[in-house]
Order: structure tokens, then sequence, then C-alpha cells
């Protein structure tokens, strides 16, 4: 090697270690390995976080929105319901005449109001006036009517529950299994919404590092050429500069691709608080890898799981539901009598009362079978609810076994690929002496450059690995909406009705 083309090549060597100090450098260790970069030079976008698009999730998503009409549905349920114990009115006018005298002139008017209580009671108030020619005995009264005033109840069943009764009971269970529907939806959504945000961090972060590549492998191709045209080194220089360039700007292309479908695919859970599509114009946040999680607290972890995870507070809701219906057909099993008991004014006083009125009705199949069928299908739904809930419960902590066993996993790969992207640094510092030191080539440090390239890149990918492993830890546990729940109230700018 003559003198000249030694001092050419060390000349390259040396801009190209002031541009791999500048572009290529080593992240500060005092904090995150790759810092958020503005989306566009000109441009200072705002970091987005993960905090901002749960909450901003939480707060103008559609599906959000219409995971919270679940409490106006319990809401519509109860008065549903409540609606079986309030009066109710019926009245009725029938007139006919026949020659100019009143062939039928009936009046019926009266109010029933059944009580929520025991032996199924039921109030009623009755006004009644028969006149005319044709009238039957039975409805005929005197000119002034028949006030009635009673009390009707079953002694024989009743006690327990009654249809009303059961289904203002199953009504009140609604808003408990609401707020557990709510919680199952939240919790996916936010799982969902957390892993797209890593990927498009991931994505982002991968992309710089390419573009790192780039610029350098650019700014080397430019003075490579000029020194080729001078003749001042050998034409094949050039051409390798530019088949490394080429080859960066095909990694930078295909980076540049997938940061914007992970940006598309973020952008879905965005919206603005009219409800229309966010904007998504951010930077990427500063990697922060979580705490390890103590394993040896694996109990504690799966006994939150069982007491937070939403499917359990649904299936227990459910088991509760179907034990109302089968109190309702086992009650329905007895013999159904009612008992009935008027006092009847003749006068237009009701106090006057002069006459009371009994009676009773027996109403009971002879084998009850359907009855007895009701029985046994929630006998039979009672088990099948059970045998699911153990299913269901093993599942809970298989999956936070798996939660902890990938996080464990996920910390150890990070800190194996923070070690490897630490010695893929010092190799390519070494390599940069040598080739200064005449010792070495530029495609080897190339080649040390590609290494370094791929390490970061695979620290990224590791550090987002343990970032959505937590995530997944998180909703395996029930308690990946924590902070933005307070007592049961959820963060947005619609929140449900008390």
């Amino acid at each position: 090697m003559t003198a000249r083309v030694f001092v050419v090549i060390l000349a390259v060597a040396l801009m190209g270690t002031a541009a791999q100090a500048q572009e290529f450098g080593t992240p500060e260790r005092s904090g995150a390995p790759n810092a958020a970069i503005p989306c566009s030079s000109s441009d200072d976008c705002p970091v987005l976080t993960l905090d901002d698009v749960r909450r901003r999730v939480l707060a103008t998503s559609p599906s959000a929105r219409a995971n919270r009409l679940e409490d106006d549905r319990a809401a519509a349920r109860v008065l549903n319901a409540r609606g079986g114990f309030e009066p109710a009115l019926v009245s009725g006018y029938e007139y006919k005449t026949q020659d100019d005298a009143d062939k039928l002139n009936v009046l019926r008017s009266g109010v029933s109001w059944p009580l929520n209580l025991p032996a199924s009671p039921t109030l009623k108030f009755d006004y009644r006036r028969g006149l005319g020619s044709s009238i039957d005995p039975s409805v005929k009264t005197s000119r002034v009517g028949e006030t009635r005033l009673g009390l009707s109840f079953a002694p024989l069943g009743g006690f327990r529950t009654d249809k009303s009764r059961a289904a203002l009971d199953k009504a009140r269970l609604a808003p408990r299994r609401a707020d557990a529907l709510q919680a199952r939806k939240r919790n996916r959504l936010l799982l969902k919404a957390s892993r797209a945000f890593w990927d498009w961090v991931k994505a982002r972060q991968t992309l710089e590092v390419s573009r790192g590549l780039l610029r350098l492998a650019e700014r080397r191709q430019a003075l490579v050429t000029k020194k080729a045209r001078a003749g001042q080194i050998p034409a094949v220089d050039s051409v390798d500069a530019a088949r490394t360039t080429a080859s960066r700007q095909a990694t930078l292309e295909k980076a540049r691709r997938t940061a914007r479908e992970k940006r598309i695919k973020l952008a879905t859970f965005l919206w603005e608080e009219d409800g229309s599509p966010a904007t998504f114009r951010y930077a990427p946040p500063d990697l922060d890898m979580p705490a390890p999680v103590d394993t040896t607290r694996r109990a504690d972890a799966v006994e939150t799981a069982l007491a937070r995870r939403p499917m359990l507070r649904v299936m227990d809701l459910k088991r509760q539901k179907t034990e109302i219906e089968q109190r309702l057909a086992q009650e329905q099993l007895r013999p159904k009598v009612k008992l009935e008991a008027q006092a009847v004014s003749y006068t237009d006083s009701p106090l006057n009362i002069s006459d009371v009125k009994v009676g009773f009705e027996v109403d009971q199949p002879f084998f009850s079978r359907s009855r007895r069928s009701e029985v046994e299908k929630t006998e039979i739904a009672l088990r099948d609810l059970k045998l699911k809930q153990d299913i269901a419960r093993r599942t809970v902590r298989a999956d936070v076994k798996s939660a902890l066993a990938a996080l464990s996993q996920a910390h150890r790969r990070a800190q194996s690929a923070q070690r490897n992207e630490r010695l893929a640094e010092q190799l390519r510092r070494l390599e940069q002496r040598r080739f200064e030191q005449g010792q070495g080539t530029l495609f080897v440090l190339n080649k040390r450059e590609q290494s370094l390239a791929k390490a970061r890149k695979q620290f990224i990918a590791a550090q987002i690995s343990t970032l959505k492993a937590h995530a997944t830890f998180q909703w395996a546990t029930g308690t990946i909406a924590d902070p933005y729940v307070d007592g049961g109230r959820r963060t947005g700018s619609d929140s449900p009705r008390e």
C-alpha cells in the first residue's frame, strides 16, 4: 500500500468516525438506548406514551363508548322488573239503550297493587255499578254501586320467591353483571391497544437505527466517489460504497413500510372527543423496561387474578341468576292456592262496610311434569356452571403462570441483548481503531457497523417483548385498567349515570 493511498483511506476513516459519532453513536447509559425522535425534521411532535394511549382509548374510542352502554341496559332491566310491582288501573264502561230505556249501563273501575312480600299479596280496590233491564244478575248493583277493598295472597307458595320477585332479583344482578362485562371488554381493549402501541414504538425505533446507518453510508459514498473520480483510490471502492448504500436504502424502505403499517394500526384506537378519527402525528417515547416481577410471589398474583378477572365475576353472577331460577322452579312445584277476601260497601261511602266476600282458587297439575322438568333443568345448569367455573379458574391460573414465565424470559432476553449490543459496540470501536491504524479494511468496518445495528435492533425487540409481556401480565391478573378506574367509574367524558 502506497503512502498516498493510505493517507486517503485514513481520511475516509476519520470522516466516517466523526459521522458515526454523530449518527450512530452509542446512547448514554443513563437514559434509554433509543431516544424518541421527532416525526419529521420540521415538526416537533409530542411524545405519545402508553398511558396517553390507554386513557384516550377509554375516553374516546367507540368501542369503549359502546361498552359503557351496558350500564343503561342494566338500568332498563331493573326498571322493567320493578314494573311488576306497580299499581295498575283497570276501568271500563258499557252503555246500551232500547226504546229510550237503559238496557245495559255498566261501569267498572279498580286498582290492583301487587306487593314485593312473601306469599305474593296483592291489594285490590274495585268500584262497580251495573244498571239496566238486560244486565247479568251477577253484575247488577244498586244505583250508587258497590265498593270493594280486599287482599289476595298465596298461602302455600310464594314465600321464597315468585315470578315477579324472581325477575326483580335477577334484574338487580344486572348492574354488577354490566360492570363485569365492561371490565372484561375494557381489559381486552386495553391489551390490544397496548400491543399495537409497542409494535409501533418498535417499528419507529428500528427505523431510526436503519436511518442512521443509511446516512453514514451516504456520506462515505460521496467521499469515496469523489476520491475515485480523482484517481486517488481504485474505482472498485466507489462501487462497494454504492452497493452498501443501496443495501441500507432497501433496509430503510422496509423499516419505513413496517413503521407506517404499525402507525396505521395504532391510529385505529385513537379518536377525537367528537367521535371523528384522530390525526396521528406523534413521536415514540424512550424505552424503559418495567421492573422485574418477583416470581416467588406467584401465589399472590394468582389470588389477585382469581379475585379480579372479570370472566370469573361474570360466571359467578350467572350462577347466582341460575340459583334464583332454581328457587322459582322449586317454589312452583307447590300447589298454587290463591285466597281472597274483600270488604264490600253498598252505599256511597266506601267505609260503610256491610258485607264480606271471600274465595279461593286451586291450580295444581296431577303429575307436574313440566314443573319438575324446570327444576331438573336448573339443577343441570348449576352443575354445568360449576364445571365451567372450575375450568375457568384453572385457565386463569394458567394465564398468570404463563404471563409470569413469559415476563421472566423476556427480562433475561433483554439483558442478554443489552450485553450483546455493548459487545458489538466495543467490536465496532476496536475495528475503527484498527482501520485508523491501517490494519483493517473498510469492508470489515462496514460489517462491524451492520452487526452493531443488528444487535441494537435485537435489543429493541427484546425490550418491546418485555413491555408487551408486562401488559399481558396486567391483563392476566385483571389489573390492566386499575389506573383508569376510580371506584368503579370509568375515565372519560361520557361516564355512565348513577
